[in-house]
C-alpha cells in the first residue's frame, strides 16, 4: 500500500506541531510526502508607490520563494524514513485554494494542517484555512492541534464509530498508519437520543398494556436498550478490526454525538481523535456543521477525518 501525503506548512507554531506528530508516524512503503508553504505577501504591498508596485512585487516574490524553498528544505531533510519520498512545493496564492488545487492535482488521501487558533466567534464567522481545506478536500484531514512532542511516548487515541462506511475508513486509515508502540486505542460510540418518528415505526411490533394502549415510556426504554445493545457490538467489531493494537478499550456513551466525542476525549486525555466524515453539503453545512466538522472546530487535540476517497480517483494503491 501506498499513500500520498500532504503537509501544509507555515513556519508558525501550529505548523511546527504538525511537522513533529507527522514525524511520529510510520507509513506504507513509498509513499510520498510534499512539503507545500504558500505565499501570500500582499499585505506588504500596501506601502509601495504605485510606479514601485510591480517592481516590488516581483522583488518580494523572489525573497520569499527563496526563503521558503530553504527552510522546506531544511524540514525535509528531518524525515529519514526511508518509505518515504519527499518532495517540496512552493506556491503563489491563496493558501486555501492552492492546497485544495495540489490535492486534487495529486490525488492525495491525506492533508496534514496545524491549526492558527481562533476565538470561537471568529472561528465561527470566518474561519480558517484548516477548516476550508476540511470542508472542501476530497481526502482525509489532519488537523494537528498541541505541541507535538507526546509522540515517541506513544499517543492516545479516541477512535468514534457509527458502523457507517465512513467509520469503517476511519479503522482502515488508522490500520495504514504505524503509531509508536506504546500508543493507546479507545473505541468509542455515542447512542443517540430516539427521533420520535422512529418510536411511532415501533408501535406495531412492541407490546401494548392491559387497556390497550401503547406504553410511551416502555417503548422508549425498549428503543433505547436496543440502540445500546447495538452499539456495544460495534465497539467490539471496531476493536476486533484494529490490527497489532495493544491497549484498546471500548466504551459507549449516550447523548448528542459530537458533544459526547468531545467530553470523551477530555475525559481519556486524547492526543486524537479518529472519526469518519459523514459531511452535509450546501446550506445545512454553512449554518449546522457535521459532526466531524463540530469535532474539529472545538476539540482540545488534534483530529484525523477520513474520507474515502473518489471512485475515480486512485485510491491506496498496492505495491
Amino acid at each position: 500500500m501506498t499513500m500520498k501525503i500532504l503537509l501544509g506548512v507555515d513556519f508558525s507554531r501550529d505548523s511546527k506541531a504538525a511537522i513533529r506528530f507527522l514525524s511520529t508516524l510510520r507509513f506504507p512503503a513509498k509513499s510520498e510526502l510534499f512539503f507545500v508553504h504558500v505565499i501570500r505577501a500582499y499585505h506588504e504591498f500596501a506601502m509601495l508607490h504605485a510606479h514601485e508596485l510591480e517592481d516590488g512585487i516581483s522583488v518580494l516574490q523572489q525573497k520569499h520563494y527563496v526563503r521558503a524553498q530553504r527552510h522546506l528544505t531544511k524540514l525535509a531533510e528531518q524525515f529519514v524514513d526511508p518509505a518515504l519520498q519527499v518532495q517540496t512545493v512552493v506556491q503563489e496564492g491563496n493558501p486555501g485554494r492552492e492546497i485544495l488545487a495540489l490535492l486534487e492535482q495529486e490525488q492525495c488521501h491525506l492533508a496534514v494542517l496545524g491549526t492558527r487558533g481562533l476565538s470561537s466567534i471568529e472561528r465561527f464567522l470566518l474561519g480558517s484555512v484548516s477548516e476550508w481545506v476540511l470542508q472542501e478536500a476530497p481526502c482525509s484531514i489532519l488537523v494537528v492541534r498541541g505541541s507535538g512532542r507526546r509522540g515517541k511516548r506513544g499517543w492516545r487515541v479516541l477512535v468514534a464509530t457509527d458502523g457507517s462506511s465512513e467509520a469503517q475508513a476511519a479503522l482502515e486509515m488508522l490500520n495504514t498508519l504505524q503509531f509508536p508502540p506504546a500508543s493507546e486505542v479507545f473505541v468509542f460510540h455515542v447512542v443517540e437520543g430516539t427521533d420520535y418518528r422512529v418510536v411511532q415505526d415501533d408501535f406495531r411490533r412492541l407490546a401494548v398494556d392491559a387497556s390497550g394502549q401503547v406504553d410511551l415510556a416502555d417503548i422508549m426504554e425498549t428503543i433505547q436498550m436496543r440502540k445500546e445493545v447495538e452499539g456495544l457490538a460495534l465497539v467490539k467489531e471496531a476493536k476486533k478490526g484494529l490490527f497489532n493494537r495493544h491497549g484498546k478499550q471500548g466504551h459507549i456513551s449516550s447523548g448528542h454525538a459530537a458533544e459526547e466525542i468531545l467530553r470523551a476525549a477530555r475525559r481519556f486525555r486524547a492526543d486524537l481523535i479518529v472519526m469518519g466524515s459523514r459531511g452535509l453539503t450546501g446550506l445545512k453545512r454553512q449554518f449546522l456543521g457535521s459532526v466531524s466538522t463540530r469535532v474539529a472546530r472545538h476539540a482540545e487535540c488534534s483530529v484525523l477525518v477520513v474520507r474515502r476517497p473518489k471512485k475515480d480517483s486512485k485510491a491506496l494503491n498496492s505495491d
